[in-house]
């Protein structure tokens, strides 16, 4: 007898475990990542961008008015007595249990609102049985007791049972993929107060709360319980809604929204777009923590702009095999990004759809050279210093083969100054200043500036200045930003007293600014690019910009981008899939997008007319272009300097050459009647 007590104790142990299990599992395993949620994100000047449902719906939470009559309306509907039962209504459950017998089929339920709130939230998907209606029963009371915690929008002097009718209203389905009666009645009835319902609309989302799964108003079943209610409720109104509106969604820059949920839920991406927002709402990995006044550091206008511009350029550009761009635009001060388009369509599978091409590794052609420019600067070169543009043959640092330096054009220029060199984009002379400075140090160079080099430079040799390194869009356009120059470092002051260390320090971090200056003003200086883009080309702009652009090895990367002290953008056209374009070239491909969208950067005050003044130690004098000195060029150096060519007489000094040349180099110069004075 005790050994059958026994075996029966341990049965009704195991089934309480197994219905317990079978209660607390969902709770345990729910992802709050799928509840329903509202993607609303404004741009920085409050410009609505996205305003949409995730996959699994779309909700707003907000205060409740528990007087109003809706609610009242609600409870007589759907729980008469549930200010008045535990949370189940035990004698309601016995007459639905009655009538579903007599009847033979389910035809009540009766579920209290805390068992509908528990449904909704956790058992969206389960059949309707009367195991779940006991699992249902008994996670209404275990909320009622041990699950107090008052909704967000709520805030703190909640009763129990308030707390949980707000919670199923925060969570209750009214068709069209809305949660919550604010989202129904701001679609439906562009209305924001629970007060402000007509007797029609109250029936009308009582009666989408108990038939979700409409497929229009005029469905019959739905028909005969909106009547059923308004009798209900001793409503009088003609009936005038037939038709309800679809929520439009609202989601301007797809790949942005995509970036901001990535950064809210994931804390260890770093945050690109969402600035401050990104310390108090990264911790938080769930959707639903965007919040109203969610704002991010995109400007609507501008990358509206820049998209319709890139649309343009690429349906003229799509005969040469161009199918994508991307465009990053940052302010370099605060580092908030300004533009962020990623591709161009964010739904084409043609173009492999949702690649974030501004996170993707690509080739960036000639941009790379001025960082090897500006470490010759940093090296005692100044911007009309010589150097040699002849086709070299180098060592390739790979057994048997040699490295052999062409120009773009295949033209060679012998002997031409820093400056032009640099904006013309000349192989052989990068080539040849990068063989001067030692490759190995131009690669440790290239990483301060934060270029991303996995492999060593032996792997990359001369191309390491030319194209080869893959690298991400927006790296390249941080790396610039370090670029720009500041010209209020103060000058070492030997009567300050400092440690000899220290002023080292200082002469280093000067002669860094000092270089930094010459380099923007090669840049955006359109005098430099005549031999490439002309002096009246589409590079120049209202505001100067210190700009490069870059091609990479058969065509598959065109890249360009300028830095100014307001504004750093990066441009790419070419190919997710990495193929050849059709000869487009630095001047066929990202100039007139660029072109534009620094017009507009300018029209909407992000690119301010300001004068960079020059360095301690960096004068501005007169070069004289010819020997009688007829045509002058006022050129900046540091304040050592004196020149001897007279480049419109074809008379050089060495003394202006930057790089020492060997015999052969000499004598190669001397076949194409250039003489080296000393």
């Amino acid at each position: 007898m005790k050994k059958n007590l026994l075996y029966s104790l341990y049965a009704l142990l195991f089934l309480v475990v197994s219905f317990l299990s079978y209660c607390f599992f969902p709770l345990l395993s729910y992802n709050a990542s799928k509840e329903p949620a509202r993607i609303f994100i404004k741009d920085r000047n409050w410009i609505i961008i996205t305003d949409k449902a995730n996959e699994y719906g779309y909700k707003k939470s907000i205060k409740i008015d528990f007087k109003s009559r809706f609610v009242s309306d609600l409870i007589k509907i759907e729980d008469k007595n549930y200010y008045h039962h535990f949370w189940i209504d035990l004698f309601s459950k016995l007459w639905a249990i009655k009538s579903n017998v007599l009847y033979g089929k389910v035809v009540a339920g009766w579920s209290t609102i805390t068992e509908q709130y528990i449904k909704n939230k956790y058992f969206k998907d389960s059949k309707r049985t009367y195991l779940q209606k006991s699992r249902e029963a008994f996670l209404s009371v275990y909320f009622s007791l041990f699950q107090r915690e008052s909704p967000k929008y709520e805030g703190e002097g909640l009763e129990s049972k308030e707390i949980i009718l707000s919670n199923y209203l925060n969570n209750v389905y009214l068709w069209n993929n809305l949660y919550w009666v604010w989202s129904a009645m701001k679609v439906y009835f562009w209305k924001a107060d629970l007060n402000d319902l007509s007797e029609e609309e109250i029936t009308l989302l009582i009666s989408l709360i108990h038939n979700p799964g409409i497929e229009t108003l005029e469905d019959k079943d739905f028909r005969q319980y909106l009547t059923k209610t308004q009798n209900k409720l001793w409503y009088t109104f003609d009936r005038t809604i037939y038709k309800l509106n679809k929520k439009v969604n609202i989601d301007k820059f797809p790949i942005v929204t995509k970036k901001v949920i990535e950064e809210l839920t994931h804390p260890w991406i770093p945050s690109l777009i969402l600035g401050k927002e990104a310390t108090s709402l990264q911790n938080n990995n769930s959707i639903n923590n965007i919040v109203e006044d969610l704002k991010v550091s995109i400007d609507a206008k501008l990358q509206e702009y820049a998209q319709e511009t890139l649309n343009k350029t690429l349906a003229s550009l799509k005969w040469k095999n161009v199918t994508n761009w991307a465009i990053f635009a940052i302010n370099p001060k605060t580092k908030q990004v300004l533009i962020y388009q990623a591709s161009r369509d964010f739904y084409s599978k043609e173009i492999d759809w949702q690649v974030d091409v501004i996170q993707s590794l690509r080739q960036p052609g000639s941009t790379m050279k001025p960082f090897l420019y500006l470490m010759a600067l940093q090296n005692g070169a100044n911007p009309d210093d010589l150097l040699l543009d002849l086709n070299n043959k180098l060592n390739s640092f790979q057994e048997w083969k040699t490295y052999i330096s062409n120009n773009y054009s295949l033209n060679e220029y012998w002997l031409i100054r820093l400056k032009k060199a640099l904006w013309n984009s000349l192989n052989n002379a990068s080539v040849r200043l990068a063989s001067e400075l030692w490759l190995n140090k131009v690669f440790d160079f290239y990483k301060e500036y934060w270029f991303q080099l996995p492999e060593s430079a032996d792997y990359y040799w001369y191309s390491l200045v030319l194209w080869n390194p893959s690298i991400k869009l927006s790296d390249l356009v941080r790396s610039y930003s370090k670029l720009i120059p500041n010209p209020n470092w103060p000058p070492p002051n030997p009567l300050l007293g400092k440690a000899g260390e220290q002023e080292q320090v200082e002469q280093d971090d000067l002669e860094t600014e000092q270089a930094k200056f010459l380099l923007y003003d090669i840049l955006s200086d359109s005098d430099n690019r005549d031999l490439s883009f002309w002096v009246n080309s589409i590079m120049n702009t209202s505001i100067a910009q210190a700009v490069k652009t870059g091609t990479s090895s058969d065509f598959r990367d065109n890249v360009i981008v300028s830095y100014h002290p307001d504004f750093v953008i990066g441009i790419w056209v070419g190919n997710n899939d990495n193929s050849s374009m059709i000869g487009v070239t630095w001047i066929t491909g990202a100039w007139y997008i660029w072109h534009n969208t620094i017009e507009k950067a300018i029209e909407l005050w992000y690119i301010k007319n300001r004068k960079i003044e020059l360095p301690k130690w960096i004068e501005q004098s007169e070069y004289c272009l010819d020997e009688q000195c007829f045509r002058k060029k006022l050129v900046y150096k540091k304040t050592w300097k004196k020149y001897y060519s007279r480049i419109l007489d074809a008379r050089f000094s060495s003394k202006d050459l930057y790089e020492k040349l060997n015999s052969d180099e000499v004598d190669r110069l001397k076949d194409f009647q250039m003489y080296l004075e000393e």
